[in-house]
């Protein structure tokens, strides 16, 4: 080879490592790697949108032009039904009970999260607002690189747009995309215009529409009373502000202008503030309205045949964004179904209830296909009464009292109280549960192959539920075993770091020290 061909190759050379390099050093900006936005609305059931069959038209017309413009699942689901739990599952594409968020307290991380393996590979990360709840573990600088709580009222949409514009500075001058979890507080309680001490100036931030009683229904799983539909006027007012939240955010991305290279995530955490909704593992508890939206790869359209769940986020984003999906992530990527290359994914969904907010646990186990469910309570021996959020609102506190001189909503509300060890539903038929079918003959094959998913579930994923299910016709060890787990979980109470001030054993201010189980990796 000669001195003129050698030269000629060595520039050759140089050029294509500049080039490389330059491909290197651009792959992570916003031009180039998809910016993600996850919008999460605390409580609100799955079919208020009016895009998700809701009654009121104009109700949520921001979610719904998102709706118009992604992919619309009208078959996902959360894997639990109370807020930690929840959030907890969409970061970690674990169950609960694998990663230890039975509740509403920290857990060791000792596996990969969906917003650590991102920040690890050249996103800016951020979640904003419910920052605690988001997280598994206290050191929130691990997983976010900006972890923003609003400051002032969280009720206020104007909040969220100043809070993304905040973040979006931030993300546009590390020159990286973004993972953002922007997290809306309505329609949590207290509702808009709920008579509570604690709701102080919830009242005085109005949804953009006032709604009146002639524009609501109550829902066939609640009983016709008016104090009940005033609380339900309230809920709705609040999905009004909720949608108002979502909106600014909206807003504040297009005025940053990197909206169209962005993908929009949006889902409810779960259901309702009501008996039957939230704190249940029935449809109208952990049914959600996803949507994900990037039109510029992904064709809009009403996904009906897949059935996805929130377990299935982590991976699916992590596909998205061309991330290996950790192999201890028992969710499954649909990203083929978003780009159009299949049509169905899965036929089962798995979702659990462990414990409420102040500790209590009533663990309870379903899995549910498109058109029916399974529902296993071992708690539910006639000893243990349900106790949750909603115990202490209106409707509940309505239902309580009607069930003094009403026998139907005696029955229904003892029915919340003290439910049944199982429960078989065509969900289908019957959306709103009303119907037990556990005891008919002509679903015993049925139920046999439903209890059967769950099962090898249990077994797959180490649930410690599962000596109660294999021995669910045994009281005796059925009442032993729910003792021991409330031993137990009153010794979480009085020794780990709790999310909240205080659980049903009193102030959890004191706990500086974590508990054995929940040190950082």
């Amino acid at each position: 080879m000669n001195h003129t061909n050698n030269k000629k190759m060595q520039k050759t050379y140089i050029l294509l490592n500049l080039f490389l390099g330059l491909m290197i050093s651009t792959s992570f900006s916003q031009n180039e790697k998809p910016n993600i936005l996850l919008i999460t609305l605390d409580d609100m059931n799955w079919d208020s949108p009016a895009s998700f069959g809701g009654f009121i038209p104009d109700l949520t017309p921001n979610i719904d032009a998102i709706a118009k413009k992604g992919v619309q699942f009208n078959n996902a689901f959360v894997q639990a039904p109370n807020c930690s739990p929840s959030r907890a599952v969409i970061q970690t594409g674990l169950y609960p009970h694998q990663t230890g968020t039975r509740g509403f307290y920290f857990v060791k991380d000792n596996f990969e999260t969906l917003p650590e393996i991102l920040k690890e590979n050249g996103y800016f990360t951020g979640v904003l607002n419910k920052v605690t709840d988001t997280n598994i573990h206290p050191d929130f600088n691990h997983y976010w690189s900006e972890a923003m709580n609003i400051k002032g009222d969280k009720r206020d949409p104007k909040s969220y747009g100043k809070l993304l514009n905040t973040f979006l500075s931030k993300a546009k001058n590390s020159n990286k995309p973004f993972y953002c979890v922007v997290n809306v507080a309505d329609p949590h309680k207290p509702f808009y215009n709920d008579e509570k001490p604690n709701a102080k100036n919830i009242k005085e931030i109005h949804p953009s529409k006032i709604y009146e009683l002639k524009d609501v229904k109550i829902p066939d799983f609640l009983p016709d009373n008016d104090v009940i539909k005033n609380d339900v006027l309230n809920y709705y007012n609040s999905v009004k502000r909720g949608d108002d939240c979502v909106g600014e955010i909206i807003a504040a991305l297009e005025k940053a202008n990197i909206a169209e290279n962005t993908i929009i995530i949006i889902l409810s955490d779960h259901g309702a503030s009501f008996p039957f909704a939230k704190s249940s593992i029935y449809l109208h508890g952990i049914k959600t309205p996803l949507i994900i939206a990037f039109p510029k790869a992904f064709k809009p359209k009403s996904e009906e045949k897949s059935i996805v769940s929130a377990v299935d986020l982590a991976p699916t984003i992590l596909d998205i964004t061309s991330q290996k999906v950790p192999k201890e992530m028992v969710g499954n990527s649909f990203y083929e179904v978003l780009t159009g290359k299949k049509e169905q994914i899965g036929a089962y969904v798995f979702a659990q209830f462990d414990e409420n907010a102040g500790g209590v646990p009533r663990p309870s186990r379903t899995v549910l296909s498109k058109k029916y469910g399974y529902i296993f309570n071992p708690w539910a021996t006639g000893k243990f009464p349900f106790v949750s959020a909603a115990s202490y609102d209106a409707t509940y506190k309505a239902m309580q009292e009607l069930s003094k001189n009403d026998e139907d909503v005696a029955k229904r509300f003892n029915f919340w109280k003290y439910r049944t060890l199982e429960e078989f539903y065509d969900y289908e038929n019957d959306p709103n549960a009303l119907n037990n079918l556990i005891d008919d003959p002509k679903y015993k094959e049925l139920i046999a192959e439903f209890k059967n998913e769950l099962k090898n579930h249990m077994k797959a994923t180490n649930d410690y539920v599962l000596p109660a299910f294999e021995n669910m016709h045994k009281t005796t060890f059925l009442n032993s075993w729910m003792q021991n787990e409330i031993d137990l979980s009153i010794k979480r109470q009085k020794t780990i770091k709790w999310k909240r001030e205080k659980n049903q054993s009193g102030s959890t201010k004191n706990n500086a020290e974590l508990f054995e189980n929940t040190e950082k990796k």
